[in-house]
């Protein structure tokens, strides 16, 4: 490893533990003119200083030496923020990812995982003109071999179409979810602390992004690009000929809560899903809308009967490492940070000890590459 003084893990660290410069350079006993040149990279810090910044920030020394290779561009990120994006958090993901990224590619040296085969929409399209994020979804799950069927478990999906699922949920808890592509590999994180079926929406949404808006077909940030996942969201879910042939008659608020499971989503997504494909006129969808926020259903989910979706990636690869009298920390060492830091990327994504989750059909079966006894 490089012994060079990586000023951009500087930038991370403090981000990733929302620490502010000053603070950090209290504890450095530096002054903050000279904390600033460091962090730009203009003066290289000192043993002591480095080993300050290693204990005021909890992180290893080497994380500090440790060349930044794989990094997203700035322009990768799809972030779908629960309220308006601070820039400390927007650093924090950014650092998050970066960590991600190297764990990553210890997973793909040392395991075969599943290879993306996450299309972009010109590759969906077969021409120049962009599908609608309806017909996107529905191209979509046609290339998966879903048909119409509801999807059991949308994580394990993902996961063994190449997708890294990791958790946002230990230090930005500010953002739902964001995505990106690392190469040819798509990494969503995901903010663990809301209900199950908002976390599958979730999901779908940054599914969405990852293939109407990274490729040749992307649009500028903003409302559009927001919606647009959504739309695809809703259709990936809740594809219309299954919705469609399942509703008779009126569809009472208590006929949504019934079912509302088929689908895995929320009562407010499948009252909108109905809605928008003409089955509630607009003064039922309104007067739907307001007897589920009366009851609690626009902030949560009272009557969920949904089991968490855990990874079954990150459970097998735990596992494998637990069978070997090892765990987070050999993962740990190997991108230098805390076993916390890797603890915190699986965060409500693998269960609280060992055992494999419940799988679906055609999810991922883990084999080493190497031997790490």
């Amino acid at each position: 490893m490089s012994r060079n003084f990586q000023h951009e893990r500087l930038a991370a660290a403090r981000d990733i533990r929302g620490r502010t410069g000053k603070s950090i350079a209290e504890a450095a006993q530096i002054s903050d003119e000279w904390f600033s040149a460091i962090l730009r990279g203009r003066k290289t810090p000192q043993p002591e200083t480095v080993a300050a910044f290693a204990k005021t920030l909890d992180f290893p020394e080497d994380f500090f030496f440790r060349p930044i290779e794989l990094e997203p561009p700035a322009d990768a990120f799809h972030f779908r923020a629960s309220s308006r994006l601070a820039k400390k958090d927007e650093g924090a993901a950014r650092g998050l990812s970066v960590i991600a990224m190297e764990l990553c590619e210890w997973m793909d040296e040392t395991y075969n995982l599943p290879t993306a085969a996450v299309p972009e929409l010109q590759d969906l399209v077969g021409g120049d003109v962009p599908l609608e994020p309806e017909q996107a979804a529905e191209s979509l799950r046609l290339e998966w071999g879903l048909g119409y069927r509801p999807i059991k478990n949308l994580l394990q999906l993902m996961e063994a179409k190449g997708i890294r699922v990791f958790s946002a949920g230990g230090p930005i808890k500010a953002i739902d979810a964001f995505s990106f592509r690392n190469g040819a590999t798509p990494v969503v994180f995901l903010n663990v602390h809301k209900s199950l079926e908002r976390i599958r929406f979730d999901l779908a949404h940054e599914l969405g992004h990852l293939v109407l808006h990274s490729g040749s077909f992307n649009v500028d940030a903003g409302r559009q690009k927001e919606q647009e996942a959504n739309d695809f969201a809703a259709a990936f879910l809740m594809p219309r000929s299954d919705v469609l042939g399942s509703v008779r008659g009126n569809i009472s608020t208590e006929r949504v809560l019934d079912l509302k499971s088929r689908w895995g989503v929320s009562a407010m997504a499948l009252t909108f899903r109905l809605h928008k494909l003409g089955v509630l006129s607009e003064w039922v969808y309104r007067m739907q809308c307001q007897q589920l926020a009366s009851r609690g259903f626009r902030s949560g989910e009272p009557t969920s009967i949904l089991r968490p979706e855990q990874s079954s990636l990150l459970t097998q690869l735990l596992d494998d490492l637990r069978g070997r009298g090892s765990g987070f920390l050999e993962i740990a060492q190997a991108v230098n940070v805390r076993s916390q830091d890797i603890r915190d990327l699986t965060l409500g994504l693998v269960p609280p000890s060992t055992g494999r989750p419940e799988q679906a059909p055609g999810i991922v079966h883990l084999s080493a590459v190497r031997n790490l006894a």
